[in-house]
């Protein structure tokens, strides 16, 4: 086979089966691509049922549109040979990586909500899968579930047109038997009703799902026998095991959830995948507060001990560092706050209560889309976000023409990837921008939506004209302003953004975030009063805001105001104890030289955010001044480089990246790569003074002297704090030389000099 071309598709080799095809691996020499292509065996007679299947299959999944649902790109037929072409998953079955090693309960969440979701939109078109297992469900190389093989997809005529006669439902059932009358599916993740022969409708799926989540917690599956008469009877008459027995320490509510929908009967389980999903995600697990008060086996706790932990990140990713390179964390209003609407008014509906899902006045699609609203203007406070995306979730349901609604959604995924790092969350935001857009071309919410995620994978120009186009749209709101600074930043175009902002803030002078944002751009100018003042305005129009005293307590740090850094951060800790409020903490025990101190503040700071490399860094700088951990500082580089790499693919204009990624290249030990990868940085015409600072400590740890005094001076000239020359721990030589006297030192502005040491 391999080698045999069908189609416009050249066979390179084969993957495996899936369902009633075998699966190769194909070049599509007309769009240059990898496919993955399924090809209906035909090494027997064909029924006309197995074709019409076949046919079914096809036709089930290229009518789902989803990050976690593979996707078909065609369905065609060469010769005698019916062929199914489709994305091709780089990763791994689920199966085989559960053979490898057991899930943390938190990996085990985060995979059931994807496969919800994936189920969610599968049976809002009327498609059920019947064979949910782990067997059919792809872990992507970058940790995004792919659900594959509908060939048992079935369409119900229930979820889509709420009825059918029995005759109908009959004859669908039958369909779906083999020649030799046997039922269709896998037996070990069946529901009671399907291995009964019975019609199935979307509640089967629940009661798969409910196995595998089983699956993923405890090793095993629930009605395990010694035979299939065995498995039957269990399926049939036993109830499932207690998790909670089987696995110490799991949420009593994941427990209790996993038993619902592992019930026999299909009205007594969770009714529908977007429950489930809901459900899941109201645990906590990579929220911005976590499940406060549970055990957790997380994989970052695990992998505490060696050293691979991250330090806090900033949602903006605009790199700024301090002294030893340890970030202070400071949010960007523009990347996760800014909303698409005028803020409501002080009493509208929002605060902390729970979507109703039953019938009141709550519960229609515009009520919810302003709640979610004030969720989004709110979005410093726990678990504003997630209530947003229920509440908008539930919005879309009762009414899926509302393009505003899908644009607060994709805002809302944007959001939660800022904040947790997750290439689902990004996915998901992509997906209902979009459809936002579809709907309505001329909503500047929509062309804004997709700008943010355009932005955020990279594609400046075209999420530059998205902005522009959203501010043509509606000139009176501020939103377009942030976001277009936000993108002028990550450009390296400080003075533009600065100007985008200022105009914010003349638009809206009570909304706290283009404060924050500002705050945020004066203190990349090295401009710590200027930011205090801004942050401080945030504060006064949004009451114990975290991100805000986080800020501040970082920038005190730099003022040399350490008292008042570590009340602003101990404010912080009492509204909501996250990752950036300990990646701060630790930062200010680092600069104070007290880096035992600051290792399990940083340590804190990873298990609640491992996919941003500033975090990996800032870890690795704590380990790399504390006696005996120079091997867990050094794993730590190597985590920071490799993400920090990936961030310059996105961003190559941003030269505090490739600085960043330089110094952790020379810390590792790595001097020629570190230069190597400086010389863009040179090159660039306009450099900010932390990227200044950043240089000269990868010249002295390259033992280039010379260039170092030229690079801080450099930076002081621009406005870096002597503060930061001072405390920095790599400079301790270079600061005895004479010339640090002479030649940086001098160059400290007149105004300064009262701070010179």
């Amino acid at each position: 086979m391999v080698g045999r071309k069908i189609s416009h598709y050249t066979i390179t080799a084969k993957i495996g089966e899936g369902g009633m095809g075998e699966v190769y691996r194909a070049r599509d020499s007309r769009l240059g691509r990898e496919v993955a292509i399924k090809i209906l065996l035909t090494s027997r007679p064909l029924s006309p049922n197995a074709l019409q299947r076949f046919r079914r299959e096809a036709m089930a999944a290229s009518a789902l549109n989803h990050p976690n649902i593979v996707t078909i790109y065609e369905i065609n037929s060469d010769g005698d040979t019916e062929f199914i072409a489709m994305e091709f998953v780089r990763g791994k079955a689920l199966s085989r990586h559960l053979l490898e090693r057991r899930l943390s309960t938190e990996e085990a969440v985060r995979y059931a909500i994807q496969i919800a979701d994936a189920l969610a939109k599968a049976h809002t078109a009327g498609i059920v899968h019947r064979d949910l297992k782990p067997g059919n469900i792809m872990l992507t190389e970058d940790g995004l579930i792919k659900v594959l093989d509908f060939g048992l997809a079935k369409f119900d005529a229930n979820a889509l047109t709420g009825g059918g006669s029995e005759q109908e439902q009959a004859t669908l059932a039958q369909s779906f038997l083999t020649n030799e009358g046997v039922v269709t599916g896998t037996m070990a993740y069946m529901s009671p009703e399907q291995a009964r022969g019975e019609v199935v409708d979307t509640r089967s799926d629940i009661f798969s799902l409910g196995i595998v989540l089983f699956q993923f917690l405890s090793g095993k599956t629930p009605f395990e026998g010694p035979n299939v008469v065995s498995m039957l009877h269990r399926l049939h008459f036993v109830p499932a095991p207690d998790l909670g027995e089987l696995r110490e320490g799991l949420p009593k509510p994941l427990v209790s959830m996993v038993a619902k929908m592992l019930e026999k009967e299909p009205g007594a389980r969770i009714q529908t995948a977007a429950e489930v999903a809901r459900a899941l995600r109201g645990l906590g697990f990579g929220s911005e507060s976590g499940p406060m008060g549970w055990a957790l086996e997380s994989p970052t706790l695990e992998m505490a001990r060696p050293g691979k932990i991250t330090a806090a990140k900033r949602h903006d990713r605009r790199t700024t560092w301090l002294a030893a390179g340890v970030l202070i964390v400071l949010v960007s209003a523009a990347a996760v706050g800014w909303k698409y609407w005028k803020h409501p008014a002080p009493n509208s509906a929002g605060g902390s209560s729970a979507v109703s899902e039953g019938a009141g006045s709550n519960d229609n699609a515009f009520a919810l889309y302003k709640q979610a609203r004030e969720d989004l203007y709110h979005y410093d406070r726990t678990g504003s976000v997630e209530r947003a995306i229920q509440r908008l979730e539930r919005a879309v349901q009762l009414d899926p023409n509302s393009a505003a609604s899908y644009a607060a959604l994709g805002h809302a995924y944007y959001v939660r990837n800022r904040t947790t790092p997750d290439s689902q969350w990004l996915k998901l935001a992509s997906e209902y921008a979009h459809k936002a857009l579809e709907l309505e071309p001329n909503l500047a919410a929509a062309h804004l939506a997709v700008g943010e995620v355009e932005m955020q994978e990279g594609r400046l120009p075209s999420a530059e004209q998205g902005f522009r186009r959203a501010i043509e749209l509606d000139p009176k709101s501020a939103e377009g302003h942030i976001a277009l600074a936000a993108l002028l930043d990550k450009a390296s175009k400080g003075e533009e953004a600065r100007a985008e902002l200022a105009k914010a803030i003349e638009i809206a002078p009570n909304d706290w975030r283009p404060q924050m944002e500002a705050g945020l751009n004066a203190f990349q100018a090295a401009k710590y009063a200027e930011a205090v003042a801004h942050w401080q305005q945030a504060l006064k129009l949004e009451p114990d805001n975290v991100f805000a005293l986080q800020s501040i307590g970082g920038t005190y740090h730099l003022l040399e105001r350490d008292d008042d850094a570590a009340a602003a951060l101990q404010q912080a800790l009492e509204i909501r104890p996250d990752a950036d409020t300990y990646s701060n903490l630790g930062t200010v025990r680092f600069y104070q030289g007290r880096y035992q101190d600051a290792v399990p503040a940083f340590e804190k700071t990873v298990q609640l955010g491992a996919n941003d490399y500033q975090n990996w860094g800032n870890l690795g700088d704590a380990y790399r001044w504390t006696p005996g951990n120079a091997a867990k500082a050094k794993k730590a580089y190597v985590n920071a480089i490799r993400l920090g790499k990936d961030e310059i693919v996105k961003y190559p204009q941003q030269m505090d990246l490739r600085a960043n990624v330089a110094m952790y290249l020379a810390k590792s030990g790595d001097k020629t790569a570190a230069l190597e990868t400086l010389k863009p940085v040179e090159q660039a015409p306009e450099k900010e003074a932390a990227v200044w600072f950043t240089m000269g400590i990868v010249y002295e740890i390259c033992g280039d002297r010379k260039r170092a005094l030229e690079a801080l001076a450099t930076a002081v000239k621009a406005g870096q704090s002597v503060a930061d020359l001072k405390n920095e721990p790599e400079l301790v030589g270079l600061r005895a030389d004479p010339r640090y006297h002479l030649e940086v030192l001098d160059a400290v502005p007149k105004s300064d000099k009262g701070t010179v040491r």
